[in-house]
């Protein structure tokens, strides 16, 4: 009997193991370091029927699932190469991702028909993925692509950080956020010391006029900014402390929950700069004094199909412009405080499939308030003088229709494009301004061969002030063949002048700018041409790429100095940049990543009075890290070379002067290493070790648009050192 009993429980575990299938585990770590990968995705292919199962990594990098017969993993990763293989039943493995640091698969979405990895866009997109933001340290755009080739940084006291692309200047580059244009430019400058990358997923570049896609100001480029969300976490919580010896203390989090069919993101922040001058001067700094808020709230319904999204987010500046001591007795002054309030609502609707719609709604406000106040000192009295203010508003509407054939061998791309911008203000004399584009946009995509891709593309534009032209682009991309991949386009570019060159007068102690009804339109053409070149061995993967660009913009806007030695806007005929570079990098499957890059950009200038030659500037950039295995931690450094940049200026009768600004080279040396199963990431270092703070200037008219003689112009605020904590806890499913 008791026999009988026993032989009936086994025969009743077998059929139980057999229909429910033998424990599989894999524990997955990292090559180089063999630390465990947690929350690795996986996805489990049964080999016979095809069924489809999905399962993640634990926090010791251990993911364990049933299976009677053998199936296909394939274990992904952000920042790691996809591993495929096939797994038998009752077996546990361990699997070795490699880090994929050049990034071969990586994901871009800015102008794509669909989320695709950058060998395969059309474009020649740079990505500055999680793990560069996190080895840069930087919480602001400026200090993130501050070591980027064709990117030249400006600063300014009151407007903040400037840019030119290319040799274009800022007004020719969009910067998005989440697809959204950030509104808001002073003398041409969105600040990029008020666009904040601490919670962003990655930062993706493309170069060159994206005109047919993004209209207006994107003669230069677009600069999109991807924020991190949640959406294969049930429950996450990121905390992160920053501090700087210069003065610069932040601190943001966010936090966000899954539940069902809903997802919910927090997120806040507060920066603080103490302010800094290379010599004391007084209470005026060169570097002004500021407080940085920050919110947002998100909201994301899943249909079975289609997604919705909502999202609204504030950012709150002061800005203190502390005036020196009056005579005779030096106990009051003058202080201007600078209050920028910018806030972004969006809502957007997308479908999910071979066939996909996106429609994005967004209204943006900006509103820029100087108060002026006399402070009395000895009595600690401030007395209110006078309020300023400037405001911005911008209502968008973006609606594109994408299609693609699951051969992949021809999709096509439809769409309209809405844009009305207003402005007010005793600035713009105390009148409503309003700009609007509309526009409806066509490209397909189609491939002859395998390794062969041709995109035609149209843009018919509407503006209410000037005549919009047609705009047109063509990008053809071959490749992958032998390893190498060639990209090329043609585009053309237009860009209707803002409110603020049209209307804004920006007069104050340090600027005399006035508004020009009389502008015209700028137009523009470009080439575009990049040669890449990649190989894999069996301990190290390599890149090189050759690229070069050439635009001719005509009718650029430009500040004039007038007899008065004011500034204002005018055109100059014809204004032509010329680029080549160079990078190479290459990863050893050691831990050695490094990066170096070369190359020159050149500007001329004509009109009917002058013709100037190229004047050349080069640069030389390098980026190197090592991730050590024992103890794990990572140590990175950042070098540029900026070469002697040529400006130029030009007076009201149109003849053009040359001017410059000296050389200089920056460093940056960062330390990372994760503790607490890598919950919480420790990064340290140096900033600027070459303690660059301002560089001179030569053959400049008096003192430009900012009313002093000063021979030199600020950079940087010196070698500093910086800690950053980032705290980091998700919950999957």
């Amino acid at each position: 009997m008791i026999k009988h009993f026993i032989t009936s429980v086994f025969v009743l575990c077998f059929i139980v193991t057999q229909l429910h299938g033998q424990e599989t585990s894999v524990r997955v770590v990292d090559h180089n370091t063999g630390s465990p990968v947690p929350f690795a995705h996986f996805k489990v292919t049964d080999l016979k029927n095809k069924s489809v199962r999905y399962c993640v990594t634990d926090t010791a990098g251990i993911a364990k699932f049933n299976a009677d017969k053998p199936v296909e993993i394939v274990v992904t990763y952000v920042g790691y190469k996809n591993y495929l293989d096939t797994l038998y039943p009752g077996k546990s493995v361990e699997v070795r991702l490699t880090p994929d640091i050049i990034s071969f698969d990586e994901v871009v979405v800015t102008a794509q028909y669909e989320p695709v990895s950058t060998d395969r866009s059309l474009y020649k997109v740079k990505v500055i993925n999680t793990m560069q933001l996190q080895k840069k340290a930087a919480y602001d755009l400026a200090g993130l692509l501050r070591t980027q080739m064709n990117v030249r940084l400006s600063q300014d006291g009151a407007i903040g950080t400037g840019m030119s692309m290319q040799g274009l200047a800022g007004e020719n580059v969009k910067i998005l956020i989440d697809g959204v244009p950030v509104i808001g430019r002073l003398n041409g400058v969105v600040d990029l010391g008020q666009v904040n990358v601490q919670q962003a997923q990655q930062v993706e570049v493309i170069e060159g006029p994206m005109s047919v896609i993004y209209g207006s100001n994107a003669l230069a480029g677009v600069i999109n900014i991807i924020p991190k969300d949640n959406v294969n976490e049930r429950m996450f919580i990121n905390l992160n402390g920053y501090y700087e010896t210069v003065g610069v203390y932040n601190f943001d989090g966010m936090a966000g929950f899954r539940l069902g069919k809903h997802s919910v993101t927090l997120t806040a922040g507060r920066n603080f700069f103490d302010g800094f001058s290379q010599i004391s001067s007084g209470r005026e700094m060169e570097w002004k004094p500021k407080r940085q808020l920050n919110a947002a709230v998100g909201y994301d319904y899943k249909f079975r199909k289609a997604i919705i999204k909502a999202h609204l987010s504030q950012f709150d500046e002061l800005l203190q412009d502390k005036g020196n001591l009056l005579a005779p007795y030096f106990e009051r002054a003058f202080d201007n405080y600078f209050n920028t309030q910018r806030t972004t609502g969006k809502l957007s609707f997308q479908t999910l499939g071979t066939r996909n719609f996106v429609m994005d709604n967004s209204y943006s406000t900006y509103k820029r308030t100087r108060t002026l106040y006399y402070n009395n000192l000895a009595l600690l009295e401030k007395t209110h003088i006078e309020d300023e203010v400037t405001a911005f508003r911008s209502l968008l509407s973006r609606g594109i229709y994408t299609y693609k054939l699951k051969s992949d061998d021809f999709g096509f791309q439809t769409g309209y494009d809405v844009n009305s911008e207003w402005a007010e203000g005793q600035r713009i004399g105390n009148e409503t301004r309003n700009i609007t584009d509309a526009a409806l946009f066509l490209s397909m995509q189609y491939k002859p061969a395998c390794y062969l891709s041709l995109q035609p593309g149209l843009r018919a534009a509407y503006n209410s002030q000037y005549d919009a032209p047609l705009i047109y682009a063509f990008h053809i991309k071959a490749g992958p063949y032998r390893d190498f991949t060639l990209r090329t386009s043609y585009s053309s570019g237009f860009r209707a002048p803002s409110l603020k060159e049209l209307y804004m007068n920006f007069v104050d102690v340090n600027h005399n700018i006035i508004g020009n009804t009389n502008l015209q339109a700028e137009t523009s053409d470009n080439v575009q041409f990049a040669l890449t070149k990649k190989l894999e061995g069996p301990i190290s993967m390599a890149e090189t790429e050759l690229s070069l660009f050439a635009n001719n913009v005509k009718n650029i806007i430009t500040l004039a100095v007038m007899p008065d030695e004011s500034y204002t806007y005018i055109n100059v005929a014809m204004y032509k940049t010329r680029g080549i570079n160079l990078t190479y990098r290459r990863f050893f499957k050691s831990g050695l990543d490094f990066r170096f890059a070369c190359g020159t950009t050149g500007n001329s200038n004509s009109n009917a009075k002058t013709k100037t030659n190229y004047q050349w500037s080069p640069e030389f950039s390098s980026e190197i890290s090592y991730n050590f295995k024992k103890p794990a931690f990572t140590v990175s450094g950042f070098y540029k070379y900026n070469g002697k940049t040529p400006t130029f200026a030009v007076d009201e009768e149109g003849t053009v002067t040359s001017s410059s600004q000296d050389d200089y080279n920056t460093l940056d040396i960062t330390l990372s290493k994760s503790v607490l199963k890598k919950h919480l990431t420790i990064t340290a270092g140096g900033k600027n070790l070459f303690n660059v703070t301002s560089i001179a200037t030569s053959g400049a008219q008096g003192g430009g648009i900012h009313g002093s003689s000063s021979s030199s112009v600020p950079i940087a605020w010196g070698r500093t050192a910086f800690l950053r904590l980032s705290y980091d806890l998700r919950a999957r499913k």
